[in-house]
């Protein structure tokens, strides 16, 4: 492939990519045809552990090891590894060229208008799977569960495997939920707990056996234990409505901070008190009214 040259973290024997057979042909994979289409290029495949047959591309792997993994990097996960590299990668082409002496990303950007335009859309690389979920709506993807829900127990759901999300649709292509993928293996059940909300309001006596009841804090995770079926059904519901528009992180802390501060837990407080936390207020329980209480008072 004219101009290509094997990316630092592409291993020399790219399963990804495809594999050699008996007679010397390279098999590709599926994803990588279509990742070649996208781009309209062809591949050339070389012999492994050839250094001669690549040019200075070993020489460019070890640069990037030396000034990238050493000392041997940490994150919180892989995608804020992933942006720190890049991070990174953008410093280095501030530096001037070895030997015309201007910055990289100059000269980068003078090579980008040899280049064809790339496609208007992005190629998406994702392998989608046919996948049985379980009686309690739970699908296993490599040897890790992700919960599509109990409505979707002991169907055959589609799993769009990407690096960092799954993402779950239903028998027709109807989005259900997009999740965190885990590599390695985990004992949890990935879940998204706005997306249960809806199906514990309809039936607020699962509370105690939801698979999301330990994602809240611990005073929320007991508030509905000492409700009845109606009060618990009304806030689990105005729970996932403030979910839906500031998001589950933002509206678990606001019904605990509501909590904390001994008022009434209802939508309207719930919606104002998660808006004030994604503000990146102090006090998201609400405003200390101590000093207006005491000049009414006089």
């Amino acid at each position: 492939m004219p101009g290509w040259r094997r990316p630092w973290w592409c291993p020399g024997n790219a399963t990804g990519v495809g594999h050699r057979n008996a007679d010397g042909t390279v098999t590709q994979t599926v994803m990588f045809q279509r990742f070649c289409a996208q781009y309209g290029f062809e591949a050339r495949f070389c012999n492994p552990y050839s250094d001669n047959e690549k040019g200075s591309v070993e020489n460019a792997v070890g640069f990037v090891r030396r000034n990238l993994m050493v000392p041997v990097p940490s994150a919180e996960g892989y995608q804020a590894l992933t942006r720190a590299w890049f991070d990174a990668c953008e410093r280095l082409t501030q530096a001037d060229h070895y030997r015309l002496g201007v910055p990289v990303a100059g000269l980068f950007e003078s090579e980008k208008e040899h280049m064809p335009p790339p496609p208007s859309a992005a190629f998406d690389p994702v392998e989608w799977r046919s996948v049985k979920a379980d009686r309690t709506g739970t699908m296993p993807v490599d040897s890790n569960r992700y919960l599509a829900g109990p409505k979707w127990h002991s169907k055959r759901l589609q799993a769009g495997v990407r690096v960092f999300q799954i993402e779950l649709r239903d028998p027709d292509g109807g989005h259900i939920t997009t999740l965190e993928r885990v590599w390695g293996r985990s004992p949890d059940t990935q879940a998204d707990p706005a997306a249960l909300l809806a199906v514990i309001a309809r039936k607020p006596r699962s509370w105690g056996e939801s698979p999301i009841r330990g994602d809240f804090p611990e005073p929320v995770r007991n508030l509905p234990g000492r409700m009845d079926a109606p009060e618990r059904s009304s806030l689990i519901s105005d729970t996932r409505h403030a979910g839906e528009t500031y998001g589950f992180p933002a509206t678990a802390g606001a019904v605990a901070a509501i909590i904390k501060a001994g008022r009434t837990v209802d939508r309207a407080t719930i919606e104002t008190t998660a808006a004030r936390i994604l503000q990146g207020d102090d006090t998201p329980g609400g405003q200390d009214l101590t000093r207006y209480d005491k000049y009414m008072e006089e």
